[in-house]
């Protein structure tokens, strides 16, 4: 089975568009006739239903595609038309394939938010919230140039802690690759000479010989249980008490504790910011960002300042009385309260967090990058150390 996309007129004369799922065009063209609808062109969409992998969307495409239609709505064209000319300037694939079938939706009665919402997959909950308030307040293009820059910011943050962290991950990787390659293939043949002596081996010979011929033989087998431990690894780590212990624990380590938690700060303000920007309630909002803070201690405290909130405190009180949020959060709330511009002050926030998790992760980056070195050398050392020390033993014993 294939999905078709294709655009034809209705009984009224009316051009519509959409998307449809049969073996081929011909199974479409029927179908589309039967229900009175006369195609005009049926193009494949280029994706079977059927898939090892889910079908990705990447950030940057719906930055792209959500800042064009915010464009299009603040010509004041119906939004009808908005997602016409959308549709029309994207490229086959899947988010076509999702907006056409959102422009479907709408044609039936359904509203703009209600169609995002049956793609949670690619708009999270913030965003059709924020839809939900922009079509309420007769703003959606604002709106949708808020989503847009929110993407943005959250992309632009992930991808520098990622090129931060870029290095010592290829060095790790490399490292592994090195030491794997050594003590399979080179180390048994240094080493295999020194079988045939009479004379006693040094230890760490012995050591280096048991450990190159164990990964040599079984080095099938090694990268086979390690696949297997990965696999078990992510899924244990992927239930409830997996995610809780993972959360402990980064909560205990020292310099990791600050860290982990600053970035959960960092993410918490700017989708309180954004949605806050936006138009949607603050309980609402509370809400929303429970679910993108992913520490359960985090959503716990979040939980516990919206129920306070809800009984009438004030929103500065519940952070001061939060655990694990700083005292500086608690300072731009309250400014934020008597300002009356509680969206900037956690924009502030965010900014300040983000910049500090940055600067931290250089840091440990800096710290990390000699360790690894100085590993690596005591590694290389250990097999040096055991190559040559069956040597000298040979040449004092020919003396």
């Amino acid at each position: 089975m294939a999905i078709f996309t294709y655009s034809a007129l209705d009984q009224r004369g009316r051009k519509v568009s959409g998307t449809m799922e049969a073996e081929d065009t011909q199974r479409v063209r029927r179908l589309l006739k039967e229900k009175g609808i006369y195609p005009l062109q049926i193009t494949p969409a280029g994706t079977t239903t059927f898939s090892l992998l889910p079908v990705r969307v990447s950030t940057e495409e719906l930055v792209v595609a959500m800042r064009e239609l915010a464009t299009l709505i603040n010509s004041k064209i119906p939004l009808d038309e908005c997602l016409s000319g959308l549709i029309s300037q994207m490229r086959p694939g899947k988010l076509r394939e999702v907006f056409t079938d959102i422009q479907r939706r709408i044609r039936e009665g359904n509203s703009f938010s209600l169609a995002l919402k049956e793609y949670p997959q690619y708009f999270s909950a913030v965003i059709v919230s924020m839809a939900k308030a922009g079509e309420e307040s007769g703003t959606l293009d604002l709106i949708l140039q808020r989503v847009a820059d929110f993407l943005e910011k959250r992309l632009s943050f992930r991808n520098r802690l990622l090129s931060i962290l870029t290095y010592p991950a290829l060095m790790s990787v490399v490292a592994v690759l090195v030491l794997f390659f050594i003590l399979t293939f080179v180390a048994p043949t240094l080493t295999r000479v020194f079988q045939e002596i009479s004379l006693t081996l040094p230890l760490p010979t012995r050591i280096l010989i048991r450990v190159s011929y164990f990964f040599k033989a079984y080095w099938a087998a090694v990268l086979v249980a390690l696949g297997f431990l990965w696999f078990g690894l992510r899924r244990s780590l992927k239930s409830s008490s997996g995610v809780i212990f993972v959360d402990n624990l980064k909560l205990r380590l020292p310099y990791l504790r600050d860290l982990f938690i600053k970035s959960e700060i960092a993410s918490f303000s700017r989708t309180m910011a954004t949605l806050l920007a936006g138009g949607v309630d603050i309980l609402e909002a509370f809400t929303i960002t429970e679910k993108v803070v992913s520490s359960p201690r985090l959503q716990t405290e979040v939980r516990a300042i919206r129920e306070f909130l809800s009984r009438g405190g004030s929103l500065s009180n519940g952070f001061h009385n939060a655990r694990l949020f700083p005292y500086l959060v608690t300072q731009l709330v309250n400014a934020g309260e008597k300002s009356g511009d509680l969206p900037e002050m956690f924009l502030k926030i965010a900014t300040i967090y983000e910049e500090e998790v940055a600067q931290k992760s250089t840091r440990l980056v800096t710290l990390i990058e000699p360790v690894m070195i100085l590993f690596m050398g005591a590694v290389v050392s250990f097999i040096v150390l055991a190559v040559l020390l069956p040597i000298f033993q040979i040449s004092q014993s020919i003396k």
